[in-house]
């Protein structure tokens, strides 16, 4: 038998022993799985800083929110080199991240808790606009300061298996878990909010989301407890962290971390308001999405069975493109539909086909549904184990770092731009009791939905780019796994070695 035969088939004995290997114990996945599902709880569009939380519940001023945030994107692009350099410098025997999850715990119960309140204290305190947005900043800013410092226990999720297979189908059942449950909270708050809107239902919005808002808080601290105190790293570091200037050149010479990155950089060009404000302000129905999923919902269900097929036969390219161009089309159909009658008579005033109009398009999406939900993330693990098969070592804070800057400089310009929009082109008006005249509301509409299919079309020319196939990522995994084997060897060794000293 030739040397390159022996070779290949070796390959192939060691590529079948390692996807066929479990690393995780029965508590990991257990944690995972429900830190993933009820960790993330939360009130959708009614969360803490989306646009109807912002204007509708608290109050403030869309100007003002977007000068503020300006501000505080000066501070965020400060510190973040400085972390990053901390980050993925270090080295300590519980593993690179794993302290960081324990020194973010105490600092983020403290801001979760302060998030929940914030409403009730505006309106316990009398705060007038002005002091509104001080009392939120400073969670803000509490919150990027906890992100920069404590945010690399958030990396140990790249690096608690070094098995893609293991990690797919971990994705894949916390994924299904978190279907079931994760819009539960938001459809109980909409149906709440629409009945306080309509005049059904006699009660405060404000209190209403406070007592909410802190149980759905509450729920979600056990998982993640959980999932620090049972997680590990198994992926191995170099044993010499690299030089922070040949970190930051490494990403640049990831082409898949520069495509994917540009991707969302151009996917999230977010020009307008968001769809919420539509739903909210417009139609004056919250639930439009819940009720326009319902025909969606046992394909979303049934997506999960077909997902792991597409992944072992497609590329993490193709099934990117058959997720998000469907979510492209989705869009493009919604609003379409709207325009029909045009700005006095628009079926975008009409709860009915518009609801006809999102079920359509949604039923489309929810082919691909779980699909996207796990190749959005292996997408992200994907070109952090490129960078490593590539250069030798990973660098997750720098690589995030990079990254980051991009989505910050871009999100700042956003908030300017969008906040001019809203307050001063359409005339929006903020307030829980506020009504929005004829013309906001047609600029609504258009705000909603006609930016983003230009820049969602757009994200999907990049992607032509990506170069890791279906056989480069074989390869890549068959490589590293050698390498993290030959370091986790040299790390036990090393072990070895101190312990008669130490004793």
């Amino acid at each position: 038998m030739s040397e390159e035969k022996i070779r290949s088939s070796e390959e192939v004995e060691l590529n079948q022993a390692y996807m066929n290997r479990l690393f995780c114990t029965t508590k990991e996945r257990i944690a995972y799985v429900g830190s993933k599902a009820f960790g993330t709880l939360t009130l959708g569009k009614f969360e803490v800083g989306s646009d109807i939380w912002l204007y509708k519940i608290l109050g403030i001023e869309p100007n003002g929110y977007a000068r503020a945030t300006a501000a505080l994107a000066v501070y965020d692009m400060v510190n973040d080199p400085l972390t990053a350099a901390i980050i993925d410098n270090m080295r300590t025997r519980w593993g690179k991240f794993k302290p960081f999850q324990y020194l973010s715990l105490i600092p983020s119960v403290l801001t979760g808790l302060y998030s929940c309140i914030i409403p009730v204290l505006a309106m316990l305190l009398g705060l007038d606009t002005h002091q509104k947005l001080v009392a939120y900043m400073i969670l803000m800013w509490a919150n990027e300061t906890i992100g920069a410092f404590f945010g690399g226990g958030g990396y140990i999720e790249n690096v608690f298996t070094p098995n893609p297979n293991e990690r797919t189908s971990l994705l894949v059942s916390a994924n299904f878990v978190t279907d079931l449950i994760t819009k539960l909270p938001g459809q109980i708050m909409g149906v709440l909010y629409d009945l306080i809107g309509n005049g059904i239902m006699h009660s405060s919005v404000t209190k209403t989301f406070v007592i909410f808002k802190t149980i759905i808080w509450v729920v979600t601290i056990v998982p993640n407890v959980f999932w620090i105190l049972v997680s590990r790293e198994r992926v191995p570091q170099s044993e010499k962290p690299p030089h922070p200037v040949k970190g930051i050149l490494s990403v640049f010479k990831n082409r898949p971390l520069l495509i994917y990155t540009l991707t969302g950089f151009i996917g999230g060009i977010d020009i307008g308001s968001g769809e919420d404000l539509y739903y909210n302000d417009v139609l004056h129905f919250n639930m439009l999405p819940t009720v326009g999923g319902i025909p969606g919902a046992p394909v979303s269900y049934a997506s999960y069975a077909f997902a792991p097929k597409f992944r072992k036969r497609f590329s993490t390219k193709t099934l990117w493109y058959f997720s998000n161009g469907s979510i492209f089309i989705s869009e493009l159909v919604f609003f379409l539909t709207g325009l029909v009658g045009g700005k006095e008579k628009g079926l975008y005033l009409r709860k009915v086909p518009m609801t006809i109009a999102f079920g359509a398009g949604n039923m489309l999406e929810m082919v691909f549904y779980a699909t996207k939900n796990i190749v959005s993330k292996e997408i992200q693990y994907e070109v952090l184990d490129y960078c490593e098969w590539k250069n030798g070592f990973r660098v997750e804070a720098t690589i995030n770092l990079i990254s980051g800057y991009f989505t910050k400089l871009k999100d700042t310009i956003l908030r300017l731009v969008n906040a001019h929009l809203l307050q001063d082109w359409a005339q929006y008006e903020i307030g829980e009791t506020a009504v929005q005249s004829a013309q906001t509301k047609w600029k609504l509409f258009l705000l909603a939905c006609g930016p983003h299919l230009i820049f969602d079309f757009l994200a999907l020319l990049p992607m032509i780019f990506y170069n890791i196939d279906k056989d480069t990522r074989e390869r890549m995994y068959i490589d590293l796994e050698r390498s993290r084997a030959k370091r986790a060897a040299m790390e036990l060794l090393k072990n070895d070695e101190e312990e008669p000293q130490n004793a």
